[in-house]
């Protein structure tokens, strides 16, 4: 495992060329595959929860809803204070923590006999599985470095999306048996992959240096300075209004397909393969120039532009009457809304590091995931009661929100960037001047 994870090690010829463009480094192939583990684990629970909780567990689909919606909100109050561990400890050792958290919950759900004992084990689970993001999100820069944390963003996400995929194809095969053995094994399966991930994180050598500019004892843990800095705390507003388009993939494009267009049911999974697709071919490509704030605030207005157009397509689907333009149509706002995804995915990961103080690194970004955890808990609600119920209207405002955090994130970030928070002896922060976020008017 040593010879997998060390960086120390002797790289030559080929391997090592393949190894750099892939991964950065050792350290960084072994996080990439965590992340693989990570993802096909949850791409098995995605795919068969819901069967395993309505058919095996006997609840209801109030029930499972309910319990899901109440882990979503739990899961905001997680991150902050697993963030501030984090500075103390290291995000490597607080996120093997939250994994074997997470492979103790998923295990107890084979326990579980009703709603009482379902909505236990889904709030510690929301709790556990929202710490954790931050916490793989600051191990990256750890492990690669400022200068290579953007790109292996983009290759996370790509990992994540081959995970999500062979994971899913696991829990058809389980659903294909449809036995109560072969649905337990669907939770046990999530279990294990996340008790692995915890063994190979154990086994990872992040960068040393990088912890040294933490400092542990000199902010009170009652004053959440993440939460008090107000130019931060309204990046990740802007950032929050972006991401409303995972409920708008999840839950907005599927209802609005199958209740109010011609297009055929099937279609919709369709979309979501086309989806995958081209997040897999495009991330990584679509994340360069990304490194400093200017190249993040470009892709987030770019993904404003996207998923507002994305948002005109899905609504006019419902006034035509031919199959085949009613396709083509949804197609095309599905390759905006994925262009939307990765653009924003890109621009978030900047922006969440470039105005994050190295002193309270993982707290910071930790904050900035609260804009994730709000979307788990609340997107679902604005996309079926804001959108769904209101048509070609409720399209108009979810266009116009994307649009009003596209030509907000500018002003917004520059705003960030002067902050005296930044003004320390980190050399990486003498990129964020308002010079750099200007330039971003050439996009």
């Amino acid at each position: 495992m040593r010879t997998l994870f060390g960086d120390n090690d002797r790289q030559t010829g080929v391997s090592a060329t393949l190894l750099r463009r892939l991964a950065v480094n050792r350290s960084g192939a072994g996080l990439l595959l965590v992340g693989l583990v990570d993802a096909t684990g949850t791409g098995l629970y995605l795919a068969g929860s819901a069967l395993f909780f309505t058919k095996i567990v006997g609840l209801s689909t109030v029930q499972v809803g309910l319990g899901l919606s109440v882990a979503g909100v739990l899961g905001i109050f997680g991150p902050i204070p697993f963030g501030r561990l984090a500075d103390r400890w290291s995000p490597r050792a607080v996120l093997i923590l939250l994994h074997l958290c997470c492979a103790a919950g998923f295990a107890s759900y084979v326990l579980v006999d009703g709603f009482a004992s379902f909505l236990i084990v889904a709030g510690l689970l929301g709790i556990a599985e929202q710490s954790a993001r931050p916490m793989s999100q600051a191990l990256v820069e750890q492990v690669v470095g400022e200068e290579h944390r953007s790109a292996m963003s983009a290759r996370f996400r790509v990992v994540y999306n081959v995970g999500y995929t062979g994971g899913a194809l696991l829990a058809a095969l389980a659903i294909q048996i449809g036995t109560r053995s072969s649905f337990l094994t669907i939770m046990v399966g999530d279990a294990v992959s996340f008790v692995l991930s915890a063994t190979l994180l154990a086994f990872l050598r992040p960068r040393a240096a990088d912890r040294s500019a933490r400092s542990s004892g000199d902010v009170s843990p009652l004053r959440l300075p993440a939460l008090r800095d107000r130019w931060y705390a309204a990046t990740t507003g802007v950032n929050a209004l972006m991401l409303l388009h995972m409920a708008l993939l999840s839950v907005g494009v599927p209802l609005w397909i199958t209740t109010h267009t011609r297009a055929g049911d099937s279609l919709v999974a369709i979309l979501l393969v086309v989806n995958t697709v081209i997040a897999i071919l495009l991330q990584v490509r679509l994340a360069r120039g990304t490194e400093e704030l200017s190249g993040g605030v470009t892709a987030m207005r770019r993904a404003s532009v996207a998923l507002a157009l994305s948002c005109a397509c899905f609504a006019a689907a419902a006034y035509l009457d031919s199959t085949v333009v009613v396709t083509a149509v949804l197609l095309a706002g599905i390759v905006l809304l994925t262009f939307g995804e990765m653009f924003q995915s890109a621009g978030q990961w900047s922006l969440s590091f470039g105005l994050a103080p190295t002193r309270s690194r993982v707290e910071y970004l930790a904050t900035f995931h609260l804009g994730s955890s709000v979307q788990v808990a609340v997107g679902p609600l604005l996309m079926t009661a804001g959108v769904i119920n209101n048509g070609t209207a409720g399209w108009a405002v979810l266009a116009a929100l994307f649009l009003l955090a596209g030509l907000t994130v500018r002003p917004v970030v520059a705003a960030a960037a002067r902050r005296p928070q930044l003004v320390d002896t980190d050399s990486s922060h003498q990129k964020v001047s308002e010079p750099n976020i200007s330039d971003s008017r050439r996009s």
